[in-house]
């Protein structure tokens, strides 16, 4: 399987060869949706094939869970993203990676767990104390670097490189096993990590991020809960 959306995350429709069907999962040569994981939901969309449209409704791994009629092992189909719900996700996605990065570089604390939507998130932070005040001072400054509109690179590097950096490693080193390359989403100058989501090419992008609350789930974990500005 070949995701598309490793180098493009801005890529709306694509074409793509079936090359299994497993009543109403469907397998592709290449895919450009999201499959789910790291705290961010599948994509959603359609598949098209001949006069059919069958909607993509869930993804569990490579098969494309649909509602709808089947294609047939060897049809042409393309693939169409619901780009407005996609969208949303990568500017929140990247919300979380400033947030965490100003958590990290004016902190010192590091993210212990994240689950993301469209366009709210929550971030569990490794923080022993948190007040309204100091939440609201961490997305103040995180609406700083929104404004100052950096560019944001993906990328990869080699298994190897990776090892040699560790700043890179935000999540158990064993789950980086499996892969040769690594994938780096990098805001220049500001936080640079592996990930492997989809996220906007500029900070300037998210938006206007909102606290909404916060909570302390235990003595080394502290849950802030955001929103981003529509757009």
């Amino acid at each position: 399987m070949e995701w598309l959306y490793m180098t493009d995350c801005y890529l709306r429709e694509f074409d793509a060869k079936v090359v299994g069907v497993k009543g109403n999962e469907v397998y592709l040569d290449r895919s450009a949706f999201y499959p789910g994981g790291g705290g961010q939901p599948c994509d959603t969309g359609v598949l098209r094939f001949g006069d059919n449209i069958a909607r993509v409704v869930d993804m569990k791994g490579e098969a494309h869970i649909i509602d709808g009629p089947a294609p047939k092992i060897g049809d042409d189909v393309r693939g169409v993203i619901d780009w407005e719900r996609r969208y949303k996700i990568m500017r929140t996605h990247t919300a979380l990676h400033i947030v965490a990065g100003v958590a990290y570089q004016n902190y010192g604390v590091k993210i212990t767990g994240n689950k993301l939507y469209e366009g709210y998130a929550r971030v569990d932070l490794s923080f022993e104390r948190m007040s309204k005040e100091l939440a609201q001072k961490i997305i103040d400054e995180s609406n700083e670097v929104v404004r100052r509109d950096i560019p944001i690179k993906i990328y990869f590097i080699t298994k190897e490189e990776f090892k040699n950096r560790p700043e890179l490693m935000r999540v158990a080193p064993h789950l980086y096993e499996k892969y040769d390359n690594i994938r780096i989403v990098d805001i220049v100058g500001f936080d640079v990590q592996a990930d492997g989501g989809t996220h906007v090419k500029s900070t300037a992008e998210v938006g206007k991020i909102f606290l909404e609350k916060y909570e302390s789930k235990c003595r080394v974990h502290k849950r802030i809960y955001i929103r981003l500005s529509e757009i």
